[in-house]
């Protein structure tokens, strides 16, 4: 078994994952092949998602396999035949553990956050929408990588907290080189996609970290910040949830609104109005640093 840690989790794996830190710390999660029943009769979800209920969750994908997410503790992986394995741990390190931290009762979301003077900073948004990319623009400026796509947030108590997942951020070709990376030696997420898996050396963040700001991303000229009320806040950070799907039918979307509820009115949220060139990132990374900098947490 490889012994690794991710989300403050210890992980015992059958299969190699190099994208998370190797650490012998006790184990709270369990990754092992094995046979997953597909034709078990439970409440269907539509989508990837085969079934689903409060304490178990199965995903399928024909190309990669079938994935039992069990109790916040096991992802039981049946993979399909050939598939490789970079592309079974790109499933299972995005959205099947990103079901299991929702199932340890975290608040999931399509975000990626950033370690900056302390505190936690999160960029919201669906895929395409250039999470990555300003996370990277940090990254160049000094900043500390604190999760890339799937960021948890400890919501009970005082001040919200930014869970580190690992380190890692999964760039498309021309941020890597904005990075400075030499492109040809950084793997493919998959064998048919351009976007690569950039490990982070150097400034990963391995403790939680206060929950400082929120920014949403969207288009446009100039660069722009936003502040949303607490009402818009709540809509974004419920159309941007992990596993959002999976509420209703497992009996959680009454706890996963008050979660967010919680969060739209501890953590200020913004939109971030961005041109999307990269030429243009530095600035844009200034104009969050002196928001920062206006307002501290």
């Amino acid at each position: 078994m490889f012994s690794y840690v991710a989300y403050g989790l210890g992980i015992r794996s059958t299969l190699p994952l190099p994208e998370l830190v190797v650490d012998e710390v006790a184990a709270d999660v369990t990754i092992r092949l094995g046979t997953v029943d597909r034709s078990l009769s439970k409440a269907s979800v539509t989508g990837s998602c085969l079934w689903a209920t409060a304490q178990e969750a199965c995903f399928f994908w024909a190309e990669v396999g079938t994935f039992l997410v069990r109790g916040g503790c096991e992802i039981v992986i049946d993979p399909a035949p050939g598939v490789e394995e970079q592309v079974v741990r790109l499933f299972l390190l995005g959205s099947a553990l990103g079901v299991l931290l929702y199932q340890r009762g975290l608040l999931v979301l399509h975000a990626n956050a950033v370690s900056v003077d302390g505190g936690a900073v999160a960029f919201l948004g669906g895929p395409g929408w250039g999470k990555s990319t300003v996370a990277a623009a940090f990254y160049a400026r000094g900043g500390g990588i604190v999760a890339d796509d799937v960021t948890a947030v400890r919501v009970e108590g005082g001040i919200p907290t930014v869970v580190p997942g690992f380190p890692q951020l999964k760039l498309w070709p021309e941020v890597a080189v904005f990075l400075g990376d030499d492109v040809e030696t950084l793997p493919r997420l998959r064998p048919q996609l351009e976007k690569r898996a950039r490990r982070v050396t150097d400034r990963f963040s391995p403790d939680c970290l206060p929950l400082r700001r929120i920014y949403v991303l969207s288009e446009g000229m100039p660069h722009k910040i936003e502040p949303l009320r607490p009402g818009e806040a709540l809509v974004e950070l419920l159309r941007h949830s992990y596993a959002v799907r999976l509420l209703e039918i497992t009996g959680t979307a009454s706890a996963h609104f008050v979660q967010c509820a919680h969060l739209a009115n501890r953590v200020p949220v913004c939109r971030l109005r961005r041109q999307r060139s990269l030429a243009a990132l530095p600035d844009l990374a200034r104009l969050v640093e002196e928001d920062l900098a206006r307002t501290p947490g």
